[in-house]
């Protein structure tokens, strides 16, 4: 998707998570990290949520058209 492309979409929420773990995270689902930190065999200090007003923007965008098609 473009970076116009994006701009219509916004903004959107970023989330920033943060788990320590004792194995590579990228090794694994993201599904397993979370059922880790929330089931105690990771740790998670905490996370934050900022709105991106235009996504295309933003050094971690991806042009993704995942929301142009409506989600998953």
């Amino acid at each position: 998707m473009s970076e116009q492309g994006a701009a219509a979409i916004g903004p959107l929420f970023k989330t920033t998570i943060v788990i320590w773990s004792e194995y590579p995270g990228e090794e694994v689902e993201l599904e397993h990290l979370a059922r880790d930190a929330t089931g105690g065999e990771a740790y998670c200090p905490g996370y934050r949520s900022e709105p991106v007003r235009i996504p295309g923007g933003d050094a971690d965008w991806d042009g993704t058209d995942f929301f142009a098609k409506g989600g998953n």
